[in-house]
Order: structure tokens, then sequence, then C-alpha cells
């Protein structure tokens, strides 16, 4: 996507290319891509003939997938299939594509350069999979999406490529092991496979990882995680699954609940109880050997440790102190197997992961020790939310760090599975905040079935590749270029808006979560008065009505992936909206002596709409190719203690258990005398504030400071300070200005709406501090910290917000004033600043801003 390139020597060129014709500037000249039919440039098709992909002596079986692929590419863009050859041609002169293994490049990992002459256009790779990420990263630039056939993305024909002349810097990934992590496929991924797509296996068998390696390949990943529910036999045990992955050049790992490559829920086949360490040593440690005496060929990464047999906490030790004595016995044990039968005597040479998962992150806090060669990989809250972050200390071990992140989950305190919702801003803040202080050797996202995460996925990967050259842009840039790629140039612009306006609507509250209980406890109403709720069902009917207005528009053969990436999560949300809001609206009428009826019955239409667009995705989509893919509502009514039931109880009369009324109208915004464009102004009672409408910025001499992430917090424009690893001092803090005006003289509580983001120093909190008018700085504590049995902390995730609080000591006068908000501690996004003179009513987004134009 759009990031900074890497400096290597030659001209920075442009790094996002996903449009199938792009003109050819002066500045992007040496981008090898498709030129127009009458340019010069090297002849990929031409006249009916198809220059042939001359692979490497000896090639690696993944370069020769890779090839294969490329040449099928070639074959869906222009009609002329190349041939695939393992010798030159006999005419030298012929144009051809040449697959190399590169000395120059020997060294780097998963490194690949592209370069074209008027006869040879070279694809050239350090190892076998860069050169494999190299042929994909071709298909790409011919305009093959890596979603062609997961989401059936057509491609636009030419009958001729031409593709310019020139070399270009070589690429190659920040983050060392990029991969995904399917799981909770009980709802999709696995019936999908077991009843569609692989129905001889029954299960997800190789036939599908098939599939899966080759989309980890085009977007540029190397690591699995396999599927391991109990729906799902384990990936070892079906014949052919770990040898495709070997094929694919894919490195098999397992989640932080599998240790040793072992999937406990169908592998274990003793009691439960005898999954003990403390009491069956021998019989855990033979059962983990298999496993190692197996994985004799290919690539693994070894997770070590041990919970319990899926997730859930280590069964044996009582106490926290024999916990920790006992994980730091079964590292040595686990070390040993790998040294004995991998490691030629040194287990470090063995590829291994450790996951702090959950409870396990407090005994390593608590002084666990971790082997120092083994990559350390932080989880975060299964909101999105990283919740460590190493210290200066701990960045000096060898075997670095990582993070296991997710863009879906099934879990406490409401699951959310169903679509893909996932904002690209959030997840470029957390990750960036994680690879600055060192998460740069392994990065996993937990994929949930693929199907309902296609867009977060390919960004999390994406980011993975371009985490040393990215900027805060990016994230939007991503839904504006792949949404070109994907759905053609004239569309990209509102496709990208549809897709921003998506995530900021399910950012505020997402499909899933639009309940206000928690699953199984008594229903309690929204938080969202009715002027809110209208508002938001309002967002959501417009934004319905334009992606429906740009699928009318799409050719015929484009349309079922605009469904599947677009159409589906946009109608889901509406739909779900409608039959929650509506609901709601309901038992507010018959609380409130009007009729419920409309309501009620909306309430209705609208669930019976998300079944018929599930039926529509299942049984229609590509000619009925994903039957059973997708479940309504994400997730099997078996799992109800972490599912969502978001109707409001049928209506009563009277009563005020119900959403709170709408507040009185507003007054029309005033400019008083002195007041310019984007200053702020009081107006009943309070002054609104989104963070990421400063005045002025004030960064630091090394240029660190207060930065805006567009499409990030409910607001769109949150802000926190970059480089998160900057060093704040009281005399050196970034800062921003605000101007506002009052008309009150009244006294002034602060209040500021922040993301539930975690500490980046662990057992500290997080601050922030402002300044009114030039006064001494004034400091705001934040609330965090992951506390999954309590409700305080399942409202900020829900609400994907926190707030903290300053009454504020002086009685603002009326007048013209400035606020200066202070870093104190760089994990800090603020999304919303009020300042409350006595006006602030309940709601749950808060006043809308009171901002100039």
């Amino acid at each position: 996507m759009t990031h900074r390139k890497r400096i290597s020597g030659k001209p920075a060129l442009t790094a996002w290319l996903f449009l199938a014709v792009l003109p050819v500037t002066a500045d992007e000249g040496r981008r090898i891509g498709i030129v127009s039919e009458s340019a010069t440039g090297f002849p990929l098709v031409t006249g009916g003939n198809a220059a042939p992909i001359l692979l490497p002596a000896g090639a690696p079986e993944v370069v020769e997938i890779a090839a294969r692929d490329l040449a099928a590419d070639i074959s869906g863009v222009s009609g002329f299939k190349p041939e695939v050859l393992t010798a030159p041609p006999a005419d030298k002169t012929c144009p051809r594509v040449e697959l190399v293994l590169a000395p120059d490049l020997a060294g780097r990992w998963e490194a690949f350069r592209l370069s074209a002459t008027p006869g040879v256009l070279t694809i050239a790779g350090s190892d076998k999979r860069g050169l494999a990420f190299g042929i994909y990263e071709l298909s790409r630039r011919i305009g093959v999406s890596p979603w062609h056939w997961w989401a059936d993305v057509p491609v636009a024909r030419h009958s001729e490529l031409r593709l310019n002349i020139g070399e270009e810097p070589i690429d190659q990934p920040a983050v060392k092991y990029r991969g995904i992590f399917i799981n909770d496929e009980d709802w999709g991924l696995h019936p999908w496979a077991a009843k569609t797509f692989e129905p001889e296996v029954k299960d997800i068998g190789p036939k599908t990882y098939a599939r899966v390696f080759e989309l980890l390949l085009r977007l540029r990943a190397n690591t699995i995680w396999p599927a391991m529910h109990e729906c799902t036999k384990a990936f070892h045990l079906i014949p052919g699954n770990a040898a495709m992955a070997d094929r694919y050049g894919i490195v098999l790992g397992s989640s932080h609940a599998e240790p040793m490559l072992r999937s406990n829920t169908s592998e274990w086949k003793k009691p439960k109880d005898d999954y003990n360490y403390l009491k069956n040593r021998d019989g855990v440690l033979a059962y983990w050997e298999q496993r190692v005496k197996e994985r004799t060929a290919g690539e693994s990464l070894f997770t070590i440790g041990m919970r319990g047999i899926h997730d859930s906490p280590i069964v044996g030790p009582r106490t926290q102190v024999e916990r920790i004595a006992t994980l730091e016995r079964i590292f040595t044990d686990q070390r040993d197997l790998l040294e004995r039968h991998l490691g030629s005597g040194d287990a470090a040479r063995v590829g291994q992961v450790f996951v702090p998962y959950k409870e396990v992150l407090d005994d390593y806090d608590a002084g666990l020790r971790v082997p120092d060669d083994v990559p350390i990989i932080w989880p975060d809250d299964n909101f999105g939310y990283v919740r460590r972050f190493a210290s200066d200390a701990e960045r000096r071990r060898s075997g670095g760090f990582g993070v296991y992140y997710h863009a879906s989950y099934l879990g406490a305190p409401i699951s959310w599975l169903w679509i893909d919702t996932l904002p690209p801003a959030l997840v470029w803040s957390e990750m960036m905040r994680a690879y600055e202080h060192g998460a740069r050797s392994v990065w996993i996202v937990n994929a949930g079935d693929i199907k309902n995460t296609e867009r977060s996925t390919e960004f999390f990967l994406d980011l993975a590749w371009n985490a040393d050259r990215t900027v805060p842009e990016a994230p939007a840039r991503f839904l504006l270029e792949t949404a070109a790629r994907d759905f053609g140039q004239e569309n990209a612009e509102p496709v990208a808006d549809i897709l921003a306006r998506l995530h900021a609507i399910n950012f505020a509250r997402k499909t899933e979560h639009l309940q206000w209980h928690l699953p199984l406890t008594p229903y309690q109403p929204t938080q969202l008065h009715e002027a809110e709720i209208l508002q938001r069902l309002d967002d959501v009917a417009r934004l319905l009505k334009d992606s429906e207005a740009i699928a009318a528009k799409l050719p015929a053969q484009a349309r079922d992936a605009f469904f599947q990436l677009v159409g589906y999560p946009v109608a889901i949300t509406a739909a779900a909206n409608e039959a929650c809001f509506r609901a709601e609206l309901a038992r507010a009428d018959a609380a409130r002596g009007r009729s419920p009826d409309a309501n009620s019955r909306a309430a209705d239409e609208a669930r019976g709409r998300m079944n018929a667009l599930t039926d529509h995705y299942n049984l229609e989509i590509a000619g009925g190719k994903w039957r059973h893919i997708v479940t309504t509502g994400g997730i099997g009514k078996q799992w109800k203690r972490y599912q969502a039931d978001p109707a409001a109880p049928r209506p009563e009369p009277g009563g005020d258990h119900v959403c709170p009324p709408a507040p009185p109208l507003v007054s029309a915004l005033s400019k008083p005398q002195g007041a310019g464009p984007g200053d702020f102004m009081e107006r009943d009672g309070l002054v609104s504030i989104h963070a990421g409408h400063f005045a002025a910025r004030n960064d630091l001499p090394c240029g660190a400071g207060w930065r805006s992430i567009p499409g990030l917090g409910r607001s769109g424009a949150a802000v926190t300070v970059l480089p998160s690893t900057v060093t704040l001092t009281p005399d050196a803090a970034p800062s921003l200005d605000y101007r506002f005006h009052t008309t009150t003289d009244h006294a002034a509580t602060l209040r500021v709406r922040l993301l539930p983001t975690h500490p980046l120093v662990t057992g500290h909190g997080l601050r922030l501090a402002v300044s009114i008018d030039g006064g001494p700085p004034l400091s705001l504590a934040v609330t965090t910290g992951f506390h999954p049995k309590s409700k305080e902390w399942a409202d900020r995730v829900l609400s994907n917000a926190t707030e903290a609080t300053l009454k504020l000591p002086n009685t603002l006068k009326p007048g013209a004033h400035n606020l200066r908000l202070i870093a104190v501690d760089a994990g800090v996004v603020v999304d919303k600043i009020v300042i409350d003179l006595g006006g602030v009513k309940p709601s749950y987004d808060g006043p809308a801003e009171t901002r100039l134009p």
C-alpha cells in the first residue's frame, strides 16, 4: 500500500502499485508496470504471443508453483498463456521472463528485485520465498488482485501487455515472520470446506490449504497457525496438509494454546486431567516428542510453554510462583526435544516462539524467564489494543518480539466474528507502536475464517512488510488504492468513502456489540438517546443507499466481489442497526405513550433481511461457490455466553427502562468578535473539540510530536505522539493548541475521550496534561488495563473509548481562550475534548463539535 519507499542506492519508486494500468510519469518511469500498447517496453504479451517464463536451475517447488500461477494470471488478463520453461529457449533473442536466485541478494531475508530490458524481464530473489513474492508481485502489476480467487475479484482484460523498462530497488519485509491464525472456523471455513469445497475430506484438507497458502504468498506472508477448533481435525492428522505447506514454502506454527505444534482438542486422547505436567510429565513429553520427530522436513515455529487443553490456564500449578517454576522447567524440556531431534545440538537453530496470552502475560511480568533466543509474541486484548510493549532492556534480547493481533474474536465480553469492520487506522496505530518498540520478529493476525476479514488481513500483512517505511496516511490510502485495484479507478473514491464510513459507524459500536447488557445478563437499554439513534439509523441508511448505487453501476462480473468485500458488510451493518435500534425505539414508544407498531415491524423486517442477505451470500454468490461460508451473527447458538442478543424486550407500556429521550435541540453556533475559522465556540454551555482539529502543533526539535491519523477514533482524526519511542519530560513535551471562545461565566470540567490503549511502560498508567491560557500544566490520568471479568473494561473495549476528567481550578471568563494539550506518555490517543460549562447532557457520543467552518 502507500508507504515511504526504502532507500537502497537507486531512485525511490512509488510503493502503491495496484492499478491494472497506471500512467508513467518522469518520477515513476523505472517502476515495472503496464504501459500503453503503443509505447516501447518489455513485450510480456504482444501479437498473440506471451513471453515464456524461465525457471532457475533446480527451482524450489514454491517457485515452480508461483511461476505457473503467474502464467495463469497472464492468461487471465490477456488470453494468452506463456510457457514455463526449465531451460532457455533456442532463440536467444526471444523476449522472456527470467526467474533468478540472485547471488547479489544472498543473505537478505525474502528480498526481491524487478528489472526489465527490451528483451528480458528479470525477477530476482534472495531465497525461494523472496523469488516467489517477486513473481506474485508481477501478477499484481498486471492487475490481478490477491483476492481474485478468494473474493472473485475480476481482472481487467488487455490483449497486449507491455511493461516499462527499468530496475527497481530491492524490496524486502520489515517483519521476519508474517502470517495468519485460522480460528473460530466452526461457522464459516470449516462447513464450507467440509461440505462445499472439499467434501471428499469432510474437513479443512490439503485442497483448501493450497488455496490458503497461495493467498498468503500473494499477500507476502509466510506463516500459518492452522485451524484448531473442536470441529476441525488436527492439521497434522489430515494426510497432505503438512506436505502442502512445505510445497508452498509456508512456515508451520501453532497458537498460544497448542505447544509444540500439537492441536490438543483433537490430538490429546487421554483424559483432560492427564494433560498435567506436574503429575504426567513423561506422558506429556512423549506426546510433544512425537510431533517434533515428524517435522524433519519443512520450516516450523514451535510454540513453547503450556496452557490448558484449549484456550484455558495451565492445569496443575496452584500458585503463580508454582506456575512460573513449572513453565521454566517446561521450556528446558521442550528445548531439549528440539535440540536432540532437529537442532543438531543447539535448540536456538530451531524456530520457536512464546506467546504470553491472557493470564500468561501476568506470569511473564511476575518474573517468568523466557530463553533469550525465543521471540516473545505480545498479545493484544482481543479487541485490537496491544497489551504489552518491550522495554529498552528487553529489546536487547536476541530473539526479539512479535505481536498476536485480532481481526476477529470469539470470547468475552462479546464476540466479533461476523463482518470485516476493523479500521486500518487502528491497526496502523497499534502495530506501529509495537514495531517501534521492537516487535519485528513475528506478526500473526487472527483472521477468523478468512472470509470475514479480507481487508483487515491484507492491511495487517501489508503493514508487516512495509512497517519500516510507512506514514500515518497509509491506512486511508490503502482503502483508496485497493478500491481502485478491485473495482476500477472510477469507483475508487466512492468505494473508499463507503468503507471509511463503515469503519466509523462500527468503531463507535460494532454490529456485533449493539446491545448494552453482557450475554446471559439482564437487559439494559442502550445509552444512545433517541436523537442519536435516529442519526445512526440515518447514517446506515445513507451508507446502504450509496453502496447499492455503486453496485448497480459496476459491470456484472464485478458485483459478486463487491458484495463480498463491501456490499454484505454494509447491508448487514444497516440491517443489524435497524433490528436493534428499532426495537429500542419501540420500547421507548410504549413507555412514552406512543404507538410502537411501526418500529416493531421495522425491527422484525430488518431481522429477516439479515437472514436473506446471508442466504444470498451462501447460495447465490459466485454460483454457489461459497455455500456454508457465512452464518448470520457470525457464531452458532451454542456459544450463548459470548453471543450478542441485541433485541430489546417487546414493548411494554409505562416504565422507564428505556433509552434516554432526545435532549432539547441545540442552538445555532454564533461567532463572537475576533473568532476565526477553525475556532471553537461555546454553545448551550459547552465547547466540543475533535482532537485532530488543532490550531497549532508544537513539535520537539527532533521532529517528534502529536500527529493526527486519518480514520482513527470516532472523530476520524484522533491524535497520538509519533514516534512512540520519543523521550518526554516536563521541559521537552510536544503540544497542540486549540482556540476556543466562551460566553458563560461558569466553573468548567474538562472531559477528554481517548482510545482504550495500554501503557507503553509496564506497571505505569497513561497520562496527559493540559494548560489553559498559558497556565501551569494540569495532569489527567487515563483509566487503562486488561480486566476480562470487569464490566468497566468491557464497556471500554465495546465502545472503543475511555474518559479522563478534570475540574478546572479557575472559572473560565467569557472571551477568547487557548487550550494546550501536552504529551506526558506517548501511548495516549486522544479523540475528543469537551469543556463542560454545565451544559453536557447524557449521551453516548457526546455533543457535536462546536467548530467554526
